[in-house]
């Protein structure tokens, strides 16, 4: 596949004290947001840069924007949810949600709302940040692992051991249905257009809901084609879920995952099921994946020092590194202009990202 210049170019690098916990673009304009494991909380814009939160030696774990770029949440080791409501006229508002100690590592905004999902033990709880007041809590019978929006917004699903909960908003008195897995479900991911729902499995497994097929009077279809797949065969834990981003309403869904040192990649093929193909460039685990929106370009980082960007998802284009002791973790601006990574040793860097391939056309061999 024929390169027509080089995809990535090194724009920015700034330095935290510890290991890079989360990263996240806003939606809106070129503001980055970084954590740490000391707990520092540090946004990035442009040329300038202001840390809004210094070291305290509890991690911060997960930070999200909203979807209007108006507020920046941030969660973690302390089990309290900082809120930051941005302006441009002076240094963001700050507020802090308490509750008791259970740990916070994950949270998300609603993609087209101010409602804000967090774990909290064995519960999520929604903060409408418009009333700034608490919408609900919702009591789960095991610890939460992982929760999210779907992209239409009308959905909330839950992962706490084998059970994937998924509510119909604002119906927040029961769950609309009940996935059953054969696995605790460490982490889950809906696809872009929220036809598929894919979790990541403790038994070395990735199963795949196809919701838009569930029968929402009948609670899940009964047709033999329209029960979950389970894709066995992983050599490890299953670190990061991503699926391709490509707006095209007939394209087959394409679903990474990264396991050990490999990104497995798995594609439904009509009229065979889901195909799998697997990618091999990274001597260490790889920590972290994601698709370029809009494109078929996908990057990976890993603890051996590298970042790898896979157009089309098929061979190794370009190498980047800058984090001598690992990255952590990675995010795309939502323009698909410029790639951020974190490293294990505090290290934040930019690149500015093109769209270096002739075509992103799909193949197995």
């Amino acid at each position: 596949m024929p390169l027509l210049k080089p995809l990535a170019e090194l724009s920015r690098h700034h330095q935290l004290s510890d290991y890079i916990t989360a990263i996240a673009w806003s939606p809106v304009g070129n503001t980055l947001a970084v954590t740490s494991g000391a707990g520092e909380v540090l946004l990035l814009h442009n040329d300038s840069d202001l840390l809004l939160q210094d070291a305290s030696g509890l991690s911060i774990d997960d930070i999200a924007f909203s979807a209007d770029g108006q507020r920046l949440a941030a969660g973690g080791q302390a089990g309290q949810i900082h809120l930051w409501h941005m302006t441009t006229e002076k240094a963001p508002a700050t507020k802090t949600l308490t509750g008791d100690s259970a740990w916070i590592d994950r949270l998300q905004w609603h993609p087209h709302r101010n409602l804000l999902a967090f774990n909290r033990g064995k519960t999520v709880q929604i903060w409408d940040a418009d009333k700034a007041e608490m919408l609900t809590t919702l009591e789960l019978a095991a610890q939460v692992q992982d929760i999210g929006w779907s992209p239409d917004g009308q959905h909330l699903a839950v992962a706490a051991n084998t059970l994937v909960h998924i509510w119909q908003i604002p119906q927040w008195d029961h769950s609309l249905h009940q996935w059953e897995l054969m696995a605790p479900a460490m982490s889950l991911s809906w696809s872009p257009e929220g036809a598929y729902l894919a979790t990541a499995n403790q038994d070395q497994s990735v199963s795949i809901l196809t919701w838009a097929k569930v029968s929402l009077i009948n609670q899940a279809s009964t047709a033999e084609d329209d029960l979950p797949t389970l894709i066995r065969g992983f050599p490890g834990k299953i670190r990061q879920l991503a699926w391709a981003d490509v707006p095209d309403v007939d394209r087959s869904p394409i679903l990474a995952a990264a396991t050990r040192e490999l990104v497995a990649m798995s594609m439904l093929v009509p009229d065979e099921g889901w195909q799998s193909w697997i990618l091999e460039s990274h001597t260490a685990n790889v920590l972290d994946i994601a698709f370029q929106p809009q494109t078929g370009l996908l990057a990976s980082l890993s603890e051996d020092g590298w970042v790898m960007l896979w157009p089309a998802a098929m061979e190794v284009a370009q190498m980047l590194d800058g984090a001598m002791d690992g990255f952590s973790c990675l995010a795309w601006h939502p323009t698909g202009q410029c790639l951020a990574a974190g490293g294990q040793q505090g290290e934040v860097l930019v690149w500015s990202v093109g769209l270096g391939y002739e075509n992103d056309e799909w193949g197995l061999d």
